[in-house]
C-alpha cells in the first residue's frame, strides 16, 4: 500500500517520508476497521483499501494545517475536509460497515 500512495502523490511525496507514510497508514488502517468493525485481516484491509488510500493521502497533505479548517494566502483560498470523517462516510455509503450482532 505505502508505495501505491507514494506513486499517487507523485511530486508531492518528500524523499524520506516513508516512515511518516507508514504511521499514517498503519493509524487509518486501524480506524477504518474499527469503523466498519471488521477484524484485522489482510482480506478486510484489501477491503478497504481505497478508503484507507484516500484518507492516508489527504492528511499527508494537510500536514502542517491540522487544526485549520482553510488556509489563504495571496487570494487563494483553501478549505480542508476532515480525512476521518470522509473516511467513516465512505466506508458507511459504500456498504462496507459489519453491522453489531
Amino acid at each position: 500500500m505505502l508505495g501505491n500512495i507514494k506513486a499517487d502523490l507523485a511530486e508531492n511525496f518528500k524523499n524520506g517520508d516513508d516512515a511518516i507514510l507508514q504511521e499514517y497508514i498503519d493509524r487509518v488502517t486501524t480506524d477504518a476497521l474499527s469503523i466498519s468493525n471488521r477484524e484485522n485481516t489482510q482480506d478486510n484491509i484489501n477491503l478497504l483499501s481505497s478508503e484507507i488510500k484516500q484518507c492516508v493521502k489527504a492528511l499527508y497533505l494537510q500536514r502542517g494545517g491540522e487544526g485549520s479548517k482553510g488556509i489563504s494566502d495571496s487570494g487563494i483560498n483553501n478549505t480542508f475536509t476532515n480525512p476521518y470523517e470522509d473516511l467513516r462516510v465512505n466506508i458507511v455509503k459504500a456498504g462496507k460497515r459489519v453491522p453489531f450482532i
